[in-house]
């Protein structure tokens, strides 16, 4: 039986790299004449003053009393909740792969530059919770950094003798995954993760890419035992599943949520005529919760981009040395496997062209959901692959602009970011909107959010916990 647990040589690297969680109860802080944007309002509140005490906010109303307060000009500026992620991968490194195995085991440097710059790169882009459906074992690395955002876990099943497992060539990769059913039942697999503090149970409902079906899959009676235990203990069943056959089976399984868009259309039955829009209507009526993760297409497309490299964007969110070392040959492997799978001699513009294609479906399924007004929840599966085009924090911001192209609505995107996930995976209590008694995880923006979804990057001061930090501190380049 295997129980979650790191390896004890790579956390200790880790945790030297990245540094010791240390607590501490913030001090009082009062944010003057600030407007509020909170998606449980129709409209912007405010001008108001906040106030924050014992890490939450404590009152909201018009000339309150600093006391001994830190006190926050908030005039002309933006209050929002912190931003949560409900698909982030804590464990994988973009270029580098699952942390401690492979290439980052064989560099560890670049990986311990990474651990150190992770959290900071998702609080500088207003990422200030996130749900990693799959941890594997390195996660206590991440929870162990001073300043974080919030974790929350889910325990992951692979398929016996299937997905993610047989796409993982990697020594010792049994010790990575806790939760197998190899010589355990279903019912105590899941009582685990719940005593192991996750709030999710994933599944991958995943016979192959493409128009691969080969690979096995969990029988309905797994899954329903599965499901059951879960809901027994008040976990969330979260599906991996983005091919129309396959949210098909995720549906008739009554998961909770599916952790990917539709963007796989291929359908033998009638190829011109797929019933994508019968599928989404199917998770319209069932209430399932859709995290869109366009990220997944238009980041393996940036892979071959030579754009993805220039984006100035990248000198924020990625140690030198690491941006350093993409600019070099040694990232040519996952580059050359995705080439592989095209024509000899199609250029790499072209062969992206055609993955972006279903970044495109991707955009169509969410646009189409979000025209019947259903509730969407961000998340951008970052890294999601081995491709480096996807950096924590920046890419939920690239999450939340491509589904603002889609035509998703500014302030169904604020929904989905803070109160739509915080609702759907029971963190209502303490997160997703600005009101007395939430954890004050907020973002101060110098711009309006229901007027551009750019003003996610404006963002002037995170808010952790009732502490109050300067973007540019969580920046990579302070280490230069």
């Amino acid at each position: 039986m295997k129980t979650e647990r790191p390896h004890a040589m790579w956390v200790t690297l880790t945790l030297v790299a990245a540094g010791i969680a240390t607590e501490a109860i913030a001090d009082d802080l009062l944010i003057r004449e600030v407007t509020v944007i909170s998606a449980h309002e129709t409209a912007a509140q405010g001008p108001s003053d906040v106030l924050i005490r014992d890490g939450r906010i404590a009152r909201i109303g018009d000339d309150l009393e600093a006391g001994g307060a830190t006190v926050i000009e908030g005039g002309g500026r933006f209050l929002t909740p912190g931003l949560m992620d409900a698909h982030h991968h804590v464990s994988f490194a973009p270029g580098l792969g699952a942390l401690g195995y492979g290439v980052s085991r064989e560099l560890p440097e670049l990986s311990a530059l990474y651990i150190r710059q992770q959290p900071r790169s998702l609080l500088y882009h207003g990422v200030t919770q996130i749900v990693d459906p799959s941890p594997l074992d390195s996660w206590p690395a991440f929870e162990s950094t001073e300043l974080r955002p919030d974790l929350f876990r889910c325990g992951e099943i692979p398929n016996p003798g299937g997905y993610p497992m047989n796409q993982m060539p990697w020594e010792r990769i049994e010790d990575a995954f806790a939760y197998r059913l190899d010589d355990e039942s279903p019912e105590s697999v899941v009582r685990r993760i719940a005593a192991d503090g996750g709030i999710c149970v994933k599944l991958y409902i995943e016979d192959g890419f493409g128009d691969s079906t080969s690979w096995p899959l969990l029988d309905d009676e797994t899954v329903g035992r599965i499901r059951k235990t879960a809901h027994e203990l008040d976990l969330l069943l979260y599906a991996h599943a983005n091919a129309i056959d396959m949210h098909r089976v995720a549906l008739r399984n009554r998961v909770d949520v599916i952790g990917h868009g539709l963007w796989n259309w291929q359908w033998p039955d009638d190829p011109e005529n797929p019933p994508v829009t019968e599928t989404l209507d199917r998770l319209r009526s069932s209430r399932t919760g859709f995290v869109p993760t366009h990220r997944v297409m238009a980041g393996i497309a940036g892979e071959l981009r030579s754009s993805t490299l220039e984006n100035p964007a990248f000198v924020d969110v990625v140690p030198t040395k690491l941006l350093d070392w993409y600019r070099s040959d040694q990232t040519r492997p996952f580059t050359e496997e995705l080439i592989a799978d095209f024509p000899p001699g199609m250029g790499r513009d072209e062969i992206a062209g055609i993955l972006e294609s279903g970044h495109r479906r991707a955009q169509r399924s969410t646009a189409y959901l979000a025209e019947k007004d259903y509730p969407l929840l961000l998340g951008s599966d970052c890294p999601g692959s081995l491709t480096i085009a996807n950096q924590p924090g920046l890419c939920t911001l690239q999450e939340m602009r491509s589904m603002a192209e889609a035509g998703v609505s500014l302030p169904q995107i604020l929904a989905a970011a803070t109160i739509n996930n915080a609702e759907r995976f029971g963190l209502a209590d303490d997160y997703g909107t600005v009101e007395v008694g939430k954890i004050a995880n907020l973002l101060l923006l110098s711009a309006d959010p229901l007027e551009d979804v750019e003003a996610w990057n404006r963002i002037d001061t995170i808010i952790l916990h009732g502490r109050a930090h300067d973007r540019a501190s969580f920046s990579a380049r302070r280490d230069d």
